[in-house]
């Protein structure tokens, strides 16, 4: 029997933050390669039977796996610092190569994205935390 879609989510936010230790995190859900690729197949099956649905919204099963991926990577780890998540979005502007710049600040791309989600968020909110996001930009 197939984990759930939060169990799938969780699976799949483990892989994206931490590709390298791919091995462990299959273990740790009870997993080895082939029973998770074949998990994989069939809940990525399901997740393309959903989009082909004739539907003027978002498919009820995409939106509980979003919600359930959101989740799992918010329960991962912290996300970088608002400094961290400045730098290399001013590096990115004006360099336009993602990979040097996530390098020249010591991020991947798994923490940069999810930085991105968290701090988005909460700048939208914040004019305080908003003027501290430009000042960096700014100045680096």
């Amino acid at each position: 029997m197939d984990p759930s879609i939060e169990a799938y989510a969780q699976v799949m936010a483990e892989l994206a933050s931490a590709p390298e230790r791919r091995g462990e995190v299959l273990a740790r859900h009870g997993l080895d390669e082939a029973g998770w690729e074949a998990t994989d197949s069939r809940w990525q099956a399901r997740l393309s039977e959903a989009l082909d649905i004739d539907d003027d919204g978002v498919p009820e099963l995409l939106s509980a796996y979003a919600a359930a991926y959101d989740a799992a990577q918010r329960g991962l780890a912290p996300p970088i610092s608002l400094d961290q998540f400045a730098l290399v979005t001013r590096l990115l502007n004006a360099s336009g190569d993602l990979h040097a710049s996530l390098s020249k600040v010591g991020v991947t791309l798994a923490e940069y994205v999810h930085g991105s989600e968290h701090w988005s968020r909460r700048l939208a909110g914040d004019p305080a935390l908003e003027a501290r996001f430009h000042q960096v930009l700014r100045t680096g």
